[in-house]
C-alpha cells in the first residue's frame, strides 16, 4: 500500500488507497464480504500471504496499512507473520478506540514496521506507526495524504505531497474527486509521465496494482475496487454492507 487519503463528511467518510507492489506479486483477491468475531466486513485479499491492507466493517470503522520505513527493515529479525493478518484480526472491533486497544495488546515483534490508518465515522483519524522497537500513536489529519515506498521513501513522499498541495491548494475545499483524481495522476505536468514519485506510480519492477474507494454513510458501506492502476480503470467492482445499529 503506497498512497492513502481520505476525506471526512457528516455521519461518514471517503478512504481513497492506491496499492503498489512487486510486479512479480500474485493478483489479489477482489473485495468480498467476509464476517471474523460475527462482524461483517469488505476486504480485498493478499492471494500471496492471505492478509488484506484495507477493509471496512459494518460498523464504519475501516483499518488500512501501509509498509513501514524500509531503512529500518534490515535491522531487525525477518518477520514471522504477515500484517497483512493483523487488519483480518481488526476487521471486528466496533470503534476506533477498540481497535487502538487491540493493537496494542498484539505481540508486535512478529511483524514487520508498518503505519496503520483507522478511521470512523464523525471521529478524528488515527494512526499507530510500528517501528520494530515502539508503537507510537498519532492524529493522522496532518500526514494525510499517506504514502510508503521501498524506493526512495523520502524524496517519493516529498514529491507526492508536492502533488496534493497544488491540486488542493487550488480548490475550495478538499473533496473526494480531487482526491481521486490525485490518485490517478502521474505529476504536475499536461505530459507528465508516470515514475517512481507520482502517486498513480509505474516502474520497471513495480507499479500500482489496484485502487480502492471505501465510503462510509450513517445508512451503509460501500467499497469500489479497481484491480489495475486508477490511471487505467475506474473502479468497476462495488460491494454493499449495511451499517449496523
Amino acid at each position: 500500500m503506497c498512497t492513502v487519503s481520505w476525506v471526512q463528511q457528516p455521519g461518514g467518510y471517503h478512504l481513497l488507497a492506491n496499492r503498489d507492489e512487486k510486479r512479480t506479486r500474485g493478483r489479489a483477491f477482489a473485495p468480498a464480504i467476509r464476517e471474523y468475531g460475527g462482524v461483517r466486513y469488505v476486504a480485498p485479499v493478499d492471494s500471496d500471504f492471505g492478509g488484506t491492507w484495507i477493509a471496512a466493517n459494518e460498523f464504519g470503522v475501516s483499518v488500512c496499512l501501509l509498509n513501514g520505513d524500509a531503512g529500518t527493515q534490515d535491522s531487525f529479525p525477518a518477520p514471522q507473520r504477515s500484517r497483512g493478518l493483523l487488519l483480518r484480526e481488526l476487521a471486528c472491533e466496533s470503534t476506533g478506540a477498540e481497535c487502538l486497544l487491540s493493537v496494542k495488546r498484539f505481540d508486535l515483534g512478529l511483524y514487520a514496521p508498518f503505519v496503520l490508518l483507522i478511521l470512523e465515522p464523525d471521529r478524528p483519524a488515527i494512526l499507530a506507526e510500528w517501528n520494530c522497537e515502539r508503537l507510537s500513536v498519532d492524529p493522522a489529519a496532518a500526514q494525510m495524504p499517506l504514502t510508503s515506498s521501498s524506493f526512495d521513501s523520502r524524496g517519493v513522499r516529498r514529491s507526492r505531497l508536492e502533488e496534493f498541495a497544488r491540486r488542493a491548494g487550488g480548490a475550495a475545499r478538499v473533496e473526494s474527486a480531487l482526491l481521486y483524481q490525485f490518485h490517478a495522476s502521474h505529476g504536475t505536468a499536461v505530459d507528465a509521465s508516470a515514475d517512481a514519485y507520482s502517486p498513480c506510480m509505474h516502474r520497471e519492477d513495480a507499479e500500482t496494482v489496484s485502487f480502492s474507494w471505501v465510503v462510509v454513510t450513517s445508512e451503509e458501506v460501500r467499497f469500489l475496487y479497481s484491480p489495475s492502476a486508477p490511471c487505467r480503470c475506474s473502479p468497476c467492482e462495488q460491494k454493499l454492507l449495511a451499517r449496523a445499529a
